[in-house]
């Protein structure tokens, strides 16, 4: 079995317990997300330098540094998703001296909900956080999707990550469509 395929998530914090507890010499690296506190991150930093493993980031690392975890990146409204790029941007310059292997964003960001399901037991902290498909049409999806693989593929370069996508509440556009398939 090859080690080197396997990660820990650290999730709030750096927590040296679960590290210790979780972590085997071999795996891959530690995924982190939305760490509260600078030492935090400090304490990744460390731990990967001197175990030798690699970090992958699951957006944001930085808790608080939005009102909503999720940047809105394809927000039919332009000043929001102007504000979701920039905070990618702010990000992934606080990110430069970690040097992660990935980043990992929710797509799509608002989710876009097919009307015809019910979905009151899923959670959303916000309405700007989702949008029906019979409001988002498939062009717009396309288009603000398009920008946003251009966009995320140039920084990957600049910055030296992988963009990872993770499918958040899959919609029409998605799964019967030819768009996205690979």
């Amino acid at each position: 079995m090859k080690m080197n395929r396997f990660m820990i998530g650290q999730y709030g914090t750096f927590d040296y317990n679960k590290y210790h507890r979780d972590f085997v010499n071999g795996f891959y690296g530690v995924e982190a997300c939305l760490f509260g506190h600078e030492d935090d991150t400090v304490n990744l930093l460390q731990e990967s330098k001197k175990d030798g493993f690699r970090i992958g980031i699951h957006f944001p690392l930085r808790a608080g540094i939005t009102k909503l975890r999720d940047a809105l990146f394809l927000s039919m409204d332009e000043v929001t998703r102007a504000q979701a790029f920039t905070i990618i941007q702010q990000e992934l310059d606080y990110l430069s001296p970690i040097q992660p292997s990935y980043i990992l964003f929710h797509y799509p960001k608002p989710v876009i909900l097919d009307d015809r399901v019910d979905w009151s037991s899923w959670r959303f902290d916000d309405r700007s956080e989702y949008e029906y498909e019979s409001l988002y049409s498939y062009h717009a999806f396309q288009e603000k999707s398009d920008d946003l693989f251009e966009w995320l593929s140039c920084k990957g370069k600049e910055y030296n990550f992988t963009p990872v996508l993770e499918f958040d509440a899959l919609n029409k556009y998605i799964y019967q469509e030819e768009h996205l398939q690979f």
